[in-house]
């Protein structure tokens, strides 16, 4: 896990540096300061499969922060991704990578 390319790596998911931090042989625990942000969060790595989650309510202080979603995915070369038409106005409609449609 000494590799620095990963990219959904969190230190909220890491005892180690935490108050009471405790470790025995592989399993590790400790207290975070703040306990909100994030309330949970989530993170695994083995070899080539890397996942992540967070729920961080800190994110949700303005009513306009409750619009911002986005989710993606990608198989082989293909690219999927699916956002909020009423916050990602700039780009409505993209066909062969020229805008068609967008404000």
């Amino acid at each position: 896990m000494g590799n620095s390319s990963s990219t959904y790596h969190s230190s909220s998911t890491e005892s180690s540096g935490k108050s009471w931090h405790t470790k025995c042989i592989c399993v590790g625990c400790g207290f975070m300061d703040n306990m909100c942000q994030p309330a949970f969060a989530g993170d695994v790595r083995c070899c080539c499969f890397e996942a992540a989650v967070k729920v961080d309510p800190s994110q949700c202080k303005d009513a306009h922060q409750l619009c911002i979603a986005r989710a993606g995915m990608k198989v082989g070369p293909v690219v999927v991704d699916a956002t909020n038409p009423f916050v990602d106005k700039h780009e409505l409609i993209v066909v062969a990578e020229k805008k068609v449609c967008g404000c």
